[in-house]
């Protein structure tokens, strides 16, 4: 949709003398290409209030998240973000990053370790998303220096962990802040 955006704000730009911008790309079809435009770029993706929108640059996507200061197990993190109409955050890919980058810009965020919507509770060493998405194993998400995951059946949630923001298993009753996130 960002590419929408900029294409209709270019349109806006070439238009010369004030003219609508179809008329002067022979009306008709392109009348029509320049309204769709228009529409997808007044779409601009917005999230609820305390979320904050991040970029995804694995899909070309955005999506909301909100840190949940409140400490908390796994399973009380996972219905608090059910209220906001979220759910606990998939990072996958360079999303993972980017929400890095986002902790990083806020001071406060840099000391926590934060809940995440993955676990191998159902079968051992098997890590999925709550979607039912397989989570790799190994480099570049987990923590590469003590094994993670580790600690067998008594760990078996996923939580993005300081100082790096690795991921890392922990017991369900740990209480730790969450991530949620949602669509814009």
């Amino acid at each position: 949709m960002k590419w929408a955006a900029h294409l209709a704000v270019t349109i806006d730009l070439l238009e010369p003398d004030g003219r609508d911008g179809a008329s002067w790309l022979g009306g008709g079809v392109a009348a029509a290409v320049v309204g769709h435009l228009r529409s997808q770029a007044a779409q601009v993706a917005e999230c609820p209030t305390n979320f904050i929108l991040v970029d995804d640059p694995s899909t070309g996507e955005t999506t909301c998240i909100y840190f949940l200061m409140l400490k908390s197990s796994w399973d009380v993190a996972n219905s608090t973000c059910g209220m906001f109409g979220a759910i606990l955050a998939k990072l996958k890919g360079d999303f993972h990053q980017s929400v890095i980058e986002k902790i990083y810009e806020n001071q406060e965020l840099i000391n926590e370790a934060f809940w995440l919507g993955g676990s191998d509770e159902k079968k051992e060493g098997s890590w999925y998303w709550l979607d039912g998405e397989e989570i790799p194993l190994g480099t570049p998400h987990w923590y590469p220096c003590n094994d993670q995951p580790n600690h067998g059946t008594d760990q078996n949630y996923l939580a993005l962990y300081t100082p790096n923001f690795y991921f890392h298993s922990l017991e369900k009753e740990a209480e730790i802040c969450a991530i949620c996130q949602r669509s814009p």
